[in-house]
């Protein structure tokens, strides 16, 4: 049985995507589809990978245009509730720089996505229980 990995609020999927190609059976849960909110996970989930909306939480949201942090933490807690149902192996939530810091505390592990091989700057924080990655590139 291929090991199940829950990509939640994952978009485009590209995140769980090199799982996939490495065969681990990749479960993209986001709208219009699935929703974490309500979502059901399955049994014997080995990994999950989060990307809440970084909308509410972001730093690059103009100070004018008003938050809605309860709507914002209601995507991050159901996130935080399936990791909890799941007590997968490991698991990771990702967000660039910004609020969430204030409601999940300090992130374990901050990068920029040049290091890596992206061709852009946008520094990310990620929390979990998960092995650090490796920078491929210490430079822009």
């Amino acid at each position: 049985m291929k090991r199940i990995i829950l990509d939640l609020c994952g978009g485009s999927g590209s995140w769980g995507k090199p799982y996939a190609d490495a065969g681990y059976d990749v479960r993209l849960v986001t709208l219009p589809y699935n929703d974490v909110r309500t979502y059901k996970p399955p049994a014997n989930v080995y990994g999950i990978l989060a990307a809440p909306p970084c909308t509410e939480f972001s730093i690059a949201k103009s100070h004018k245009i008003r938050r809605d942090l309860d709507a914002g933490m209601e995507i991050v807690n159901a996130c935080t509730r399936i990791i909890r149902e799941c007590n997968p192996k490991f698991y990771a939530i990702e967000n660039p720089s910004g609020m969430l810091a204030q409601f999940l505390g300090e992130p374990q592990f901050s990068f920029q996505p040049w290091m890596y091989g992206d061709g852009w700057s946008k520094r990310t924080l990620l929390w979990g229980n998960f092995h650090t990655p490796i920078w491929q590139y210490k430079r822009w």
